[in-house]
């Protein structure tokens, strides 16, 4: 029986210190544990690289919860001295345990702030397999400056709330074996430890009891990834597994700093810089964009004079249509699925695209075609402008009072109208502003819908946004006046929520991957409205472009290069209107040229005789492969803010650099291989290398410094000729 005395002791400040400690250090080891199964799912672990992500999440864990507790104390400190302050005042005085009881109030605070950060990253690791990275804390701030409006981040979220049997059981599961395992250290503490610590106190001497409690310190400070006694030995090769090892706070730091700074100003790592100084990386970038090519302007470096790929050309100005498709992955392109339902059940399956299956028979598909990006803002960027994402916060949000040279503004110029039709509200991604910049005499957004429009999930469904722009098609067909007209889908963007009207559409919804529904359905409705508009001649003297904005979101592949590289995979279709045809403008056909969005602006500008003498597109005209096999030398620069990665994709493949890990990693075209790591001092990698690197530098700095195109330069208008 625990005698009087026992009781104060048991619950000194020096015990309840170490108990806060441990609690701290429980809650995020529970949750990686928790996580474990996400993460064998996708790749089952050898024995040695579970120790190593188990060990070096639980060093990571005790700074973090030792960093907790400082703060419990900090806080205390505060409470107790305004408790000092009001009893002052009011003439009383303080009990002696004021600052005990106060730590324990505050311990319970950041306790409670601990776990809900754990709960956001579980949940969050739950559909992307990250922890809280740049992508998070965009989609916070969005949601938060959207909340008083419909923005695209409040229609998301409240598309996902409303779908809680997807969540709502991991987050019980979750919280469940945070409580359990804490009630059980509680009562592990209560009739074994807290004995113990009293027992060890009386027994060992001064000194020893010292040494204990620095070592204790110094694994609290040190011995974690990157702390001053870091162990050696520890890295993990395996990104899936490395991703799982990192401390949800310690990880969270730089992409928290970048989601806030990086709207003012872009940031680099100093080594990142050391590296590569900036007038280097721009003479590198020069050489890459072209190796005798004229750069006219040195206050504008990547300006240069234009260069046709071939003197094919319409007789007279086409219109262009251009449809992104939200998270069009070309993997997913010609899948057959066995779905769930009893009439899949009895056939073969069920063909997801067999509309643009049959489409890409009749166009030009681009075998090797890649996203320059991973979001929507950062692909129209790339496919409007023929300029690189940016580092950071997308510049469609942050840099739109910049200038840029963009495919609508040159066919402005040249006397189309231009126009856009997206499913949500023009604020998204500060669309409205961007692009009435840059050449977009109209943006219509779900405002410019009938009040009887099909909305469901994040906007307007894609069935009736592409009615509203089939309307839009007509109408500007009547005019008589050549037209740009591009469209933004949304239906595959998760939660994937379509109408399942279609007996395929609702055999695919029965089972998990929503993706699969969605793509299904948006080919249901692209197949009809498609055939509308050429069964009434309402695409004649016009190019169709179909492509995703970015391959899909999810990490979805075999290996962990594909998983990261997934998110580039972007088809690319160029139907033509028969009235354009002809043997040496195109042949539809399958191009194995390396190509990517960037390539896009100078291609359709070429082939209608207005590609400017001198521009800053960092593409290249491709107009040549349409008929001919060509330009296959050409290659594609790639940036992912969801890994920190970014890439390079040739006729040898596909080279992955990862600024967190310092790896770079080649693998084929396709993503069937498993991808090798590759030294950086052999020629051939250390290449690609300083080729990343400078691009990376030299168009995020020249961005930065408002250096990629000025009005005072010679007039777009002028085409070359």
């Amino acid at each position: 029986m625990r005698t009087p005395i026992d009781r104060p002791a048991f619950w000194s400040l020096k015990r309840s210190l170490v108990f806060v400690w441990i609690v701290f250090v429980v809650l995020q080891g529970v949750q990686r544990i928790f996580l474990l199964r996400d993460a064998w799912l996708v790749e089952p672990p050898s024995a040695a690289v579970l120790l190593k992500t188990l060990a070096t999440g639980f060093l990571a864990d005790l700074l973090t919860a030792a960093l907790g507790v400082a703060l419990a104390c900090l806080l205390a400190g505060v409470g107790a001295l305004s408790a000092w302050a009001v009893v002052t005042v009011c003439r009383r005085s303080l009990t002696t345990n004021t600052y005990h009881r106060a730590f324990l109030l505050a311990s319970i605070s950041v306790g409670v702030l601990l776990l809900a950060v754990l709960t956001m990253d579980t949940m969050y690791y739950a559909y992307n397999h990250q922890r809280l990275d740049f992508v998070f804390f965009e989609y916070l701030d969005e949601l938060f400056s959207a909340a008083s409006q419909a923005g695209q981040a409040a229609e998301q979220t409240a598309a996902e709330f409303d779908d809680r049997e997807k969540w709502l059981g991991r987050l019980l599961a979750f919280l469940f074996f945070e409580a359990a395992v804490v009630i059980a250290w509680w009562q592990s503490y209560r009739r074994k430890v807290a004995p113990a610590l009293t027992r060890w106190e009386t027994a060992l001497p001064t000194p020893t009891r010292m040494v204990f409690v620095m070592g204790l310190a110094a694994s609290a400070t040190g011995f974690h990834p990157q702390g001053p006694y870091a162990i050696k030995g520890m890295e993990i090769a395996n990104s899936v597994y490395d991703t799982l090892a990192q401390n949800t706070l310690l990880f969270a730091r730089e992409p928290l700093r970048a989601a806030i700074l990086s709207r003012w100003s872009w940031w680099a790592s100093s080594s990142t810089l050391r590296a590569m100084p900036t007038e280097e990386a721009i003479q590198k970038t020069q050489r890459a964009l072209d190796v005798q090519g004229m750069f006219p302007y040195p206050d504008y470096p990547l300006v240069r004079q234009s260069v046709r790929s071939t003197n094919a050309r319409f007789a007279h100005p086409a219109n262009v249509v251009v449809i992104f498709v939200e998270g069009l992955d070309r993997r997913y392109v010609g899948r057959t699925v066995q779905a769930a339902g009893a009439r899949s059940a009895l056939s073969s399956g069920i063909a997801v695209t067999p509309f643009l299956d049959r489409l890409k028979q009749d166009s030009v598909f681009y075998e090797n075609f890649f996203a320059n990006g991973v979001q929507t803002s950062r692909g129209l960027f790339a496919t409007l402008c023929s300029a690189y994402p940016r580092s950071g916060t997308a510049v469609i949000k942050t840099r739109f009072t910049n200038e840029f040279l963009c495919l609508p503004s040159v066919l402005r110029d040249a006397g189309y109208r231009t126009e856009m039709v997206i499913s949500q509200g023009d604020d998204i991604n500060n669309l409205d502003r961007f692009l009435g910049r840059n050449g977009v005499d109209r943006l219509f957004d779900e405002a410019s819908f009938p009040n009887e429009a099909e909305r469901l999930g994040i906007g307007i469904t894609d069935g009736a946004l592409l009615d509203f722009t089939r309307g839009r098609i007509e109408n500007l067909q009547q005019s008589g006046q050549p037209f740009f007209l591009a469209t933004l889908t949304s239906g595959m963007h998760h939660p994937f929520s379509v109408p399942t009207r279609h007996p395929d559409v609702a055999d695919l919804a029965a089972q998990s991957d929503g993706y699969l529904t969605a793509l299904r359905y948006f080919d249901l409705e692209f197949e009809r409205v498609f055939t509308e508009l050429r069964e009434q001649g309402l695409l004649k003297n016009t190019i169709v472009v179909v492509l995703g904005d970015h391959g899909r979101h999810e990490p979805m592949g075999h290996t962990e290069t594909e998983r990261q590289a997934g998110h580039f995979m972007s088809p690319l279709f160029i139907w033509l209107d028969e009235s354009l045809r002809s043997a040496e403008v195109y042949q539809p056909r399958v191009i194995y040229t390396v190509a990517s969005q960037v390539d896009l602006a100078p291609t359709l500008l070429a082939v209608n005789g207005l590609l400017p003498a001198v521009s800053p597109f960092m593409g290249r005209d491709l107009s040549c492969t349409w008929s001919a096999e060509c330009e296959n030398d050409n290659w594609a620069f790639l940036s992912s803010v969801y890994d920190d990665v970014i890439g390079l994709a040739d006729r040898d493949g596909l080279w992955l650099y990862s600024f967190r890990t310092g790896s770079l990693v080649h693998t084929d075209l396709s993503l069937a291989g498993q991808g090798s790591r590759q030294p950086l001092h052999e020629p051939e990698a250390d290449n690609r290398y300083a080729r990343l690197i400078a691009l990376h530098v030299s168009s995020n700095v020249l961005l930065e410094r408002n250096r990629i195109w000025s009005r005072h330069l010679r007039s777009p208008s002028a085409p070359l000729r």
